[in-house]
């Protein structure tokens, strides 16, 4: 009876010793806390919806068949107010147009829900060069107490024309002074960038975007970080019908690299697949993640094989 007891207690020790050290391993592998990829990914994929809202609203001109109903606010130096085509943005969504002052006002009035599953308050106020499609022409896109999937979006962005290849194919600048984005919980990460994008079109329907360039700021732990592409980001229009996700647009290729203090992060966003798959790799532990399922603070789980 003595020894069967012996053995019992040497085989639960032997147990808490391989879950001791497995627990260690998985703390070890699961301490890279999403928070500050989730706030890159996050600001990078919003950038990108800006910029489809702000061509869209520049893009149809005609807007939908209700723009042609005359409101009682037409007699406004604004001009009525506008729907987009088809509701893409949520059926609140509207425009003005101050062709005097160069100036489009988006409004959200209420929480507007988008095709993709979005929601945006707020007001985005746009202005703009009197040229269009040429080198120089520029928008600049400033935020009225806007929101897009609670997340607050804060400060200045400029895009401009800096190249053409053909008057079609175009490389734009896009820089953005006093970056915020304030989450629902309450904290803040900040952002200052300039950034590359090349855009290729076909019949006036842009076909892909290649972002090259750097970043820095505070992420909502109070930590500073730079940021560089270093190897271009693709978006592909072919991609977004099936990439389509609350979140934003999804990369399709490209890797970045987030320095912070001493420690090192690198986004590998693929091959070209139209997936939700990257790869996260952080002094040296690499994680796959869906990017449909991440979210902020909480930690990297090593996937099984």
């Amino acid at each position: 009876m003595k020894n069967l007891n012996l053995i019992s207690l040497l085989s639960l020790l032997l147990v808490m010793s391989f879950y001791r050290c497995d627990k260690q391993s998985d703390e070890f592998i699961s301490d890279l806390d999403t928070t500050s990829f989730v706030e890159a990914f996050l600001a990078f994929v919003f950038d990108q919806d800006v910029e489809e809202l702000v061509d869209d609203a520049f893009a149809q001109e005609s807007y939908s068949s209700k723009a042609t109903e005359i409101s009682l606010s037409s007699n406004s130096a604004k001009g009525p107010k506008r729907n987009f085509k088809g509701d893409r943005y949520g059926k609140c969504a509207t425009i003005t147009v101050d062709e005097e002052n160069n100036m489009k006002t988006v409004f959200f009035d209420g929480d507007c829900f988008g095709k993709r599953g979005q929601t945006r308050t707020g007001t985005i106020v746009i202005s703009y060069s009197e040229t269009k499609g040429e080198i120089g022409s520029f928008r600049q896109v400033e935020f009225d107490n806007y929101f897009l999937n609670d997340v607050q979006i804060e400060g200045v962005r400029r895009y401009e024309v800096v190249d053409l290849e053909e008057g079609v194919d175009k490389t734009v600048q896009m820089t953005l002074e006093n970056g915020k984005m304030t989450y629902p919980d309450g904290s803040f990460s900040t952002k200052s960038k300039s950034i590359s994008k090349y855009i290729t079109y076909n019949e006036e329907e842009r076909v892909s975007t290649s972002v090259t360039g750097n970043a820095s700021g505070v992420n909502s732990d109070g930590t500073a970080y730079e940021m560089e592409i270093t190897s271009p980001i693709v978006f592909t229009g072919a991609c977004a019908k099936e990439l389509m996700h609350k979140k934003g647009k999804i990369p399709v290729s490209g890797v970045k690299r987030i320095v912070k203090g001493e420690s090192e992060m690198i986004i590998n966003y693929g091959d070209g697949e139209c997936d939700f798959i990257a790869e996260v790799t952080k002094d040296g532990v690499t994680e796959t993640i869906d990017l449909k399922e991440i979210k902020r603070k909480r930690k990297f789980r090593k996937l099984k094989s």
